[in-house]
Parts: structure tokens; C-alpha cells; sequence
């Protein structure tokens, strides 16, 4: 390529390419269907010349490892932090009806939800749905939990 010769370099690069790539092809044939993953991919280390082997080090191992981080890791004078509290007050107002309100009152005809229910029943009822649905949003976030119900399909 440095010679300007670019055509013939790209040429020979598509023809080592496709060389390695038919002995890749052949070498993996050579692993029937009904072989295990295990054989597979040592058969793909082998190809890509990683030995799995190669990173061992005499001596060490995972168990060894851990107990040397656990002596020099263990603080004498450790006290645990107190718990946070990360749950508010269960009357805390996140939501509020009004907002409620305006969501059903506002609704598109085209709006029918999983439950069936049609958009012009949901708005008729605002003023009256607001205050309960108010409180299960409210309560399903203070709690950090969405009722099972509401997952489903």
C-alpha cells in the first residue's frame, strides 16, 4: 500500500480474509450438533489462540483471594451508618385531586382503558373518581409499591 499499489493490497487483504475465514468454517464444522457448548468454545479459543489458561498464577486462587482482602480489608473501628428512612409519611400528597380531576375530565374519546371502562364514564364521574384514585396513587407512591393488580394485563 505504501507504494501505491492499494488495488493489489486490498485484493490479497479479501483473499486472506476469505482463506480465514473457509478454515473457521471448517475447523467449526468439525463440532457436531449435539455437542456441548464446552467443546464449542474451546474449539473458539483455540481458534482465536486464547488459552483460558494463560491468567492462572501459581498458587492463587479465588479462595485464597478473598481471605487475604478480608484480613487487610477489616476496620476495627467500622459502625455501620443508621438506616435511612426512604419511605415518606403515608399521607404525604404527591398527587392531588385537582390534577386527578383534570386527567379523567380531559380524557379523549378514544381513551377506553383495559378495564372497559369508556372515556365519557370516567369524565361524567370526575368529580367523583378523583378523590379515591387521588388516594391509591398517593398511597401506591409513599409505599414504593404498585399494586398486583395494576401489572396486569
Amino acid at each position: 500500500m505504501r507504494r501505491g499499489r492499494v488495488e493489489e493490497a486490498s485484493a490479497l487483504a479479501q483473499r486472506i480474509g476469505k482463506e480465514i475465514t473457509r478454515r473457521t468454517k471448517t475447523q467449526l464444522k468439525s463440532i457436531q450438533r449435539n455437542d456441548d457448548s464446552k467443546k464449542m468454545w474451546a474449539c473458539v479459543r483455540r481458534l482465536t489462540g486464547k488459552n483460558p489458561h494463560d491468567d492462572h498464577v501459581e498458587g492463587i486462587s479465588a479462595v485464597s483471594l478473598n481471605n487475604h482482602y478480608c484480613k487487610i480489608s477489616t476496620d476495627p473501628k467500622y459502625v455501620a451508618p443508621l438506616l435511612k428512612l426512604t419511605v415518606g409519611n403515608s399521607e404525604e400528597k404527591y398527587i392531588d385531586e385537582y390534577k386527578i380531576f383534570g386527567v379523567l375530565d380531559t380524557l379523549r374519546p378514544t381513551a377506553t382503558g383495559l378495564d372497559g371502562l369508556p372515556a365519557w364514564f370516567l369524565r361524567t364521574g370526575a368529580s367523583i373518581f378523583c378523590q379515591p384514585l387521588t388516594h391509591l396513587f398517593n398511597l401506591s407512591l409513599s409505599t414504593s409499591t404498585v399494586p398486583r393488580q395494576w401489572k396486569q394485563v
